[in-house]
Formats: C-alpha cells, structure tokens, sequence
C-alpha cells in the first residue's frame, strides 16, 4: 500500500471541508488558486485532488474553463463500493438475507412515525398502482422495489439505514439468474407483493409494529424461497441493478418521491392500539 503523507492528508481533509460546505458544481478555484490559497506545492495538491476524487467529493477540469469543483457522493455510487467491498470479503447471500429483514423493519417503524403529507401521497400513489400480468410481472416488480425502498428510506428518514439497504440491494443484484428467488415465480412475487402492500397500509395508518410484522414477513419469504446453493458467496464485481439506471420509475433520482423534502419523522406519543392478527 502507497502511504500518503501528512501533508497530503492534512491539505485533503481541507478541501474536503470546503467542498461540505459548499453546494455541489461550485469551482472551488484553479489550480493556481488552490496551491495559492492552501500553501502546498502542486504534487501535494494533486495527490490529495486524487484522494478526493476517489471519494466523489471532487471534479477536476483542465484546459480553458477548467478547475477544481465541488462534488457530492451520491448513494448509488458509495454504495456500489459498499457491495464491491462485501463481494472482495466472501460474503453470503446467507449474511446478506440476515441484515435485510432488521433493517427494513427499522425503516419501516421510522417511516410510520412520519406523517409528512407529501409523503404518504407519494407512498398511496404507489401502493395504489395496479400489479401487471404475468409476463411484465418479473421487470415491474423489480423496479417497484427499488422504488418502494427509496420511497421507504425518505420516510424513514434515516440515510444510514438507507444506505445500508442500497448496498445489500446492489450485492444481491448480482445473484445468477438459478438462484433468482423471482425469476419465473409469479407466484411468489404476488405473494410478496400482497405481504409488502400490508406493510404500506401499517405505515400509512401509522402503526409501526404492523408495519414491522409485515416486513419481518417479506424477509422471511425470500430467505425460505432462497435455495441452500446461494449460501456460498458471489464472486464476481457488482455491475449495479440495471432497472435502476435506465428506468424512471425505478432511479431513485428521477422517483416523484425523490423530489420531496426530507423532514424528521415525528414521533408518536403512544402506539397504536390497532392490532392485526
């Protein structure tokens, strides 16, 4: 491993500071400006414009117009690395199965205590979608999915618990297409469907411990529905779900979800006293 000098680091975790705090596309200055306004000399600069390109926090333009700018990671990217990193480690399937029903439950409580009503339309809209015959069944469901975790996420309010789906979501992504619990399955996938429209109505009513029965209830039909083969690890490099990068229904950029205002969910004073059996 190349080691990184202090200075390095030090004029890194500068930039870095200005580029958090400034709005992402802002030029933060030339070449000449940065070495001027920071005091190193250009290979110090460059090295650390390296390490800051690679954690997609900057943009480096040369030629005429060109300079330094500002750049925020967006989720897909970190975590495609995230997966990358799980894959590099000789992951499961198996542990991936075991994060995926705590977290969703977790994400399911919080997006039940928000009462945003910007929110729970975009939410209704989308549990009021009609499910597609048999043979768009697969596709469309894959995209809802997607949808439906981003939409889940913003609810919840938490980026960390969204991130951390997203990963899990990328790794499994890169499942073949023989231990695609889905694939050829219309049945199960209405199966989920139902289990996954409950979950909403718990969320819309507020009800977060039938929220969070409903998406134990969805991890736990995928994890009996995987075959004993899928335990081994995947070991080939993510390439990233591609219903989420060429369809808009499932990109969680161009998702009407992804537009709203992210606020804090409320918290409720008390459960609620509905019960399902």
């Amino acid at each position: 491993m190349v080691s990184i000098s202090s200075a390095v680091r030090r004029v890194a975790q500068q930039i870095r500071g200005d580029i958090l705090a400034s709005p992402p596309g802002q030029m933060l200055g030339s070449e000449d400006d940065l070495l001027a306004r920071y005091r190193v000399s250009r290979p110090t600069l460059r090295q650390a414009a390296s390490l800051l390109a690679q954690e997609q926090l900057l943009i480096v333009k040369r030629g005429v117009g060109g300079g330094y700018f500002s750049r925020h990671p967006d989720t897909s990217g970190v975590a495609h690395s995230a997966a990358v990193y799980l894959m590099a480690h000789s992951t499961t399937i198996g542990e991936i199965l075991q994060a995926v029903g705590p977290i969703k439950g977790e994400l399911a409580i919080l997006a039940s205590r928000n009462r945003d009503p910007e929110l729970h339309a975009a939410l209704r809209e989308f549990a009021e979608a009609d499910m597609p015959a048999d043979e768009n069944l697969y596709r469309a469901f894959l995209r809802s999915e997607r949808a439906f975790s981003r939409i889940l996420s913003l609810m919840a309010g938490n980026k960390v618990l969204a991130l951390f789906l997203d990963t899990l979501y990328d790794f499994c992504a890169e499942l073949p297409p023989e231990q695609d619990v889905y694939r050829n399955h219309p049945s199960r996938i209405r199966e989920y469907w139902s289990a996954r429209g409950e979950m909403i109505r718990a969320i819309l009513a507020g009800d977060e411990e039938i929220a969070a029965v409903f998406a134990k209830r969805c991890a736990e039909m995928v994890t009996r529905w995987t075959p004993p083969e899928a335990g081994r690890m995947i070991r080939s490099i993510p390439s990233g779900m591609p219903e989420r990068l060429d369809d808009p229904a499932s990109d969680p950029a161009r998702h009407p979800a992804a537009t709203l205002p992210m606020r804090p969910p409320a918290r409720q004073g008390a459960r609620s006293a509905r019960r399902r059996s």
